[in-house]
């Protein structure tokens, strides 16, 4: 896995910091979170293809989450996409994409899988699956999570050879979950051969949120937390007024959910520089990154 903060500012843009979009690279797709003013100009400044686009995540219909999407999706048209593309968000998506397509004259020759969704899992793949839990701030807002599936123990081949496998396709039927019977009659499991199972990655997204328990319980144990932090701690009020958190709870968060890695986005365009919000956020949580534009960061297989 790969994400890409292809925007990482909240309400209004500025020169530094596009507004809020964030790509999630997997198996040759792209999952896009948000789709802020300008995002599909971001994605050629980060390389991507949106034709590898597998679906777009909204989190709420404020502007500065979902004003990029018409242009993107327009972008999409042009280059004879079949497949279709899914999009999900909570109530009101729907209505949304429907009055702009209307009213641009947007009809797309794929099919546009638009999906209203609530708590809990609402999309299963190969090998992943995707949830949702609402947070605290208004219109409904959601935070996602990419879960993957665990991967199989390694494979010990001198464990197969002393139980008397033989090398090649029996190794194969092996790795892939099946229980042999040998010509001897000696059943060999899988389990006899192969390593504990390896736990799959694990990608949070949530941002313009007040603090909530759910979402330590939601982001528990992540590879890659990114969470909004608008502020810093000395406009906690402001932040709760505006339903946002500050870059200390947003760490403490971090903390208390156990992730590997955290990042902070959705950054007040207030701040031009940021080792105040770095300085506060190390404090709770050593290692958390203030988030820039265009910055990857790469989310390694489990061993």
């Amino acid at each position: 896995m790969k994400v890409t903060l292809l925007g990482t500012g909240g309400t209004i843009p500025t020169l530094r910091r596009n507004l809020p979009a964030i790509a999630l690279q997997r198996d040759g797709d792209i999952f896009l979170f948000d789709c802020g003013e300008g995002t599909q100009v971001q994605f050629l400044k980060a390389s991507l293809s949106p034709g590898k686009l597998f679906a777009i995540c909204l989190t709420h219909l404020h502007g500065d989450h979902v004003t990029g999407l018409p242009g993107l999706l327009m972008t999409i048209m042009q280059q004879s996409r079949e497949r279709s593309l899914f999009i999900f968000g909570p109530p009101g998506i729907r209505e949304f994409i429907t009055l702009f397509k209307k009213s641009l004259g947007f009809n797309p020759s794929y099919f546009l899988d638009v999906r209203e969704i609530s708590e809990g899992r609402f999309y299963s793949g190969p090998n992943f699956f995707m949830e949702a839990v609402a947070v605290d701030h208004k219109p409904r807002t959601l935070a996602y999570c990419l879960q993957e599936a665990p991967r199989p123990g390694r494979f010990h081949p001198e464990k197969a050879k002393e139980l008397g496998v033989p090398e090649g396709p029996l190794f194969g039927r092996l790795q892939r979950g099946e229980t042999l019977t040998l010509e001897s009659e000696k059943v060999i499991t899988p389990s006899m051969v192969m390593g504990s199972p390896r736990k799959g990655r694990k990608f949070v997204y949530v941002t313009d949120t007040r603090p909530c328990p759910q979402v330590v319980a939601f982001a528990d144990d992540a590879d890659l937390l990114i969470h909004e932090g608008m502020f810093i701690s000395e406009m906690e009020n402001e932040a709760h007024l505006k339903g946002h958190s500050t870059v200390g709870q947003a760490a403490q968060i971090a903390k208390d959910a156990r992730v590997r890695k955290f990042v902070i986005t959705h950054i007040s365009s207030r701040y031009r520089r940021t080792d105040e919000l770095r300085k506060e956020a190390h404090n709770i949580f050593p290692g958390a990154i203030v988030g820039k534009d265009l910055m990857e960061i790469l989310i390694p297989l489990h061993k």
